[in-house]
């Protein structure tokens, strides 16, 4: 959990009450994880929800950084390895990724990050370095070019450096941000 109090989620929201109800309602549901667990999906699910039945933001047009990762997050086209959108079946849960994150991984990555959640135990399985990777990589492909760039600085090591360039050719091709790639490459 996040270890926010009432009044934290008062100095955010300007229905804080409505909020914690159908933050309640979600986390006790099974859409987007398993009853009483948590997860990305349930707070995508959340805010969707909440400014659905008119909540909003108290500093309107400013979000904090929790806020602006997820509507990041919900702004991807997330889904399992085989395309399917939901990621639980009847005994195992696939992994879920960003669609830009699969079209960085080889087929054998893309398996073996795959089998590592559907044989790891419980909700919170790590994803294989490769998957971890390519989620950093495919982060460049939709974020303005000198957040872009200041991402690609936080990266290290050939293999990262690869996958964020060719990100970086699937998404938008912006010869700054391949510039700080190479750039990046040569410091190291």
């Amino acid at each position: 959990m996040s270890g926010k109090s009432a009044d934290d989620y008062a100095a955010d929201y300007t229905e804080p009450e409505l909020r914690a109800r159908l933050k309640e309602e979600l986390k006790a549901g099974d859409k987007g994880g398993r009853p009483g667990q948590w997860s990305a999906r349930k707070s995508q699910l959340l805010a969707t929800e909440y400014e659905a039945q008119g909540g909003g933001y108290v500093h309107d047009g400013e979000r904090t950084e929790a806020q602006q990762h997820l509507s990041e997050w919900t702004a991807q086209d997330w889904h399992t390895a085989d395309g399917d959108t939901a990621e639980r079946g009847e005994h195992e849960t696939a992994r879920y990724l960003p669609d830009a994150a699969w079209a960085l991984l080889s087929p054998e990555e893309q398996q073996a990050t795959d089998a590592a959640k559907r044989h790891g135990e419980g909700q919170h399985v790590p994803n294989t370095d490769a998957a971890k990777e390519a989620r950093k990589a495919a982060e460049l492909v939709d974020a303005p070019a000198p957040e872009a760039r200041e991402k690609v600085r936080e990266m290290h090591g050939d293999s990262q450096l690869d996958r964020a360039e060719r990100a970086e050719k699937l998404g938008r091709h912006r010869k700054t941000v391949l510039g700080e790639i190479e750039h990046q490459r040569s410091a190291e």
